[in-house]
């Protein structure tokens, strides 16, 4: 009676599917069978399934041929090649062993029978699948390598194009001689793009908020022909393909100008931005922003105020969130509301005390604080700021804080560099003397020269270092100067919408600004601002 035989056919990769490598291998186990008398009852084929990465476990193909050959419905596992079986060192041979200890003979095409009568049978196993394992480490370890090098020469990988571009081909050929895709933006896609990264940038939007405003706009997706769904809005927030810098794991290109869909200052605010607003950030940072803070009666309290650059909550009419605190205990204050009088609907905004709400003893200051009178104070405040922005010169301000110390350090710069130059030369010297001091017609033992040229070495290289901080400093003041210019620019744009603006753009500009808002009894208000937004104005009062 023939045996008979189970196939499994395995392929990892979705191009080895294209390229037929299940009918190969299916082809060649059916001659093989045919050669030995044996009947195939079964066939499984795994198209793109790793045998490294997925464990047999995991595998729905292995786990059904085990159930079959616990009740021994075959007598023979047959495979193209040993390694279709899986690549896992510390697994794999062990799958084989147990189908051979119930009763499975255990087959390849291309290898013969997978024995275990001895020692050396168990151990050429193991080698197998050793050597199968490290196969696929380096295999991995060269694709890896490449992707990255395409990437970092600024070349698209592969792969579908992102929402906001389009593959296109411009006569770029391959090693197999196939014409290679290109990426390009996608104009109509990018400008929806632009649109979600504003909404986030703007008003501090999240993914389900951006998702309504974009169905409200009639804004689909017109690659599916469906509204956008918040998870897609969230990997568009996420990719920094949209700055123009192509990635491949931890590697990344420069950015490229023309894939460049929203600037890398955006991108930047927009990520911080998501950041903070996680659920766990403030335990994250619950070590790192720990600080002493002087309650109203005098008494120190240690807290935990981690920066925002953002609200923690863009809803209600509240302008403040995230940035207020009680000067009574120390805690957070938050914005909540209340009913005005009888009527449930007729509500006003406030600010509660989070230890005066939920612990009672331990903060003895009001419970709330009307938000109205709060946010009057304080939007003052941002306008006058506004007003002493329009008042300054940009170019005597970039000068005040910048120019002075940009002219120093240029001024050093050159003079460490003259003696750079010096110093050079006389080692240069040294060494010619050290070739007449060999020849004996020098004054100077070749010793004495070599203690002098060690110190001249010391020196050169002590004065290389020098040179190499300064110009690094002249970077970082070329830097600042830019990044002065850029805030001047933001507060005047500022100034411009303040007071025609949203209430989800006022509290963006609220918590960009301001640090902390400390509240006490019969509304006494303590307003600390963010020191990069407030110094850069010369150091102006903010009180």
């Amino acid at each position: 009676m023939a045996k008979k035989v189970y196939c499994l056919y395995r392929v990892s990769t979705k191009g080895q599917v294209e390229k037929d490598d299940i009918p190969m291998q299916k082809q060649r186990c059916r001659e093989f069978a045919a050669e030995k008398g044996w009947n195939i009852v079964r066939e499984f084929a795994e198209k793109g399934v790793s045998g490294f990465k997925v464990s047999a476990k995991d595998r729905d193909a292995i786990q059904e041929i085990q159930r079959d050959a616990a009740q021994q419905k075959f007598d023979i596992l047959l495979v193209f090649m040993f390694d279709r079986l899986g690549r896992k060192e510390d697994e794999t041979p062990f799958v084989v062993e147990w189908f051979v200890q119930n009763g499975i003979e255990v087959w390849s095409a291309e290898e013969g029978q997978q024995r275990f009568d001895n020692h050396v049978d168990k151990l050429m196993n193991y080698i197998r699948y050793w050597q199968a394992s490290g196969e696929s480490l380096k295999t991995s370890v060269r694709t890896k390598t490449r992707l990255a090098q395409i990437v970092q020469e600024g070349r698209f990988r592969g792969g579908s194009a992102p929402f906001g571009y389009k593959l296109v081909k411009h006569g770029r050929v391959g090693k197999k001689n196939r014409e290679l895709y290109d990426i390009e933006v996608e104009p109509t896609e990018a400008v929806v793009v632009q649109k979600i990264f504003d909404l986030a940038d703007r008003f501090g939007y999240g993914g389900r908020r951006i998702s309504s405003e974009l169905i409200a706009n009639g804004i689909k997706n017109e690659r599916t022909g469906e509204h956008f769904h918040y998870s897609s809005i969230q990997n568009i927030l996420r990719n920094i393909m949209y700055v123009g810098i192509l990635r491949s794991g931890e590697s990344r290109s420069e950015i490229i100008p023309e894939l460049q869909i929203v600037t890398q200052e955006q991108y930047d605010r927009v990520a911080k931005c998501r950041a903070q607003r996680s659920a766990d950030y403030e335990r994250k940072c619950a070590a790192r922003w720990e600080s002493e803070v002087t309650l109203v009666d005098g008494v120190q309290a240690t807290v935990n105020r981690p920066p925002r650059m953002c609200p923690k909550k863009n809803v209600g009419r509240a302008l403040l969130s995230g940035n207020v605190y009680c000067g009574h205990c120390g805690g957070r204050i938050f914005a909540s509301t209340a009913c005005r009088g009888h009527d449930p609907n007729d509500r006003v905004s406030i600010y509660k005390c989070y230890n005066r709400t939920q612990h009672k003893t331990l903060c003895d200051g009001p419970t709330t604080y009307r938000a109205e009178k709060v946010d009057k104070v304080v939007e003052t405040l941002l306008r006058n700021i506004f007003e002493r922005a329009r008042a300054i010169n940009e170019s005597e301000l970039v000068q005040q804080q910048v120019q002075e110390s940009a002219v120093q350090c240029r001024q050093k710069l050159r003079k460490v560099q003259a003696e750079h130059g010096k110093a050079v030369r006389e080692l240069a010297k040294w060494e010619n003397l050290m070739l007449d001091s060999i020849e004996g017609t020098c004054v100077f033992t070749p010793e004495q020269i070599k203690r002098r040229m060690d110190t001249v070495q010391e020196t050169v290289d002590e004065l290389a270092e020098q040179v190499e901080l300064l110009r690094e400093r002249a970077i970082e003041t070329d830097a600042m100067a830019k990044e002065i210019r850029e805030s001047h620019q933001r507060l005047l744009s500022w100034a411009d919408m303040f007071d025609t603006a949203s209430v989800e753009e006022k509290k963006m500009v609220a918590s960009y600004l301001i640090k902390a808002v400390t509240l006490t009894r019969d509304y006494a208000i303590q307003v600390e601002f963010n020191v990069s937004e407030a110094q850069y104005l010369g150091g102006m009062e903010m009180g």
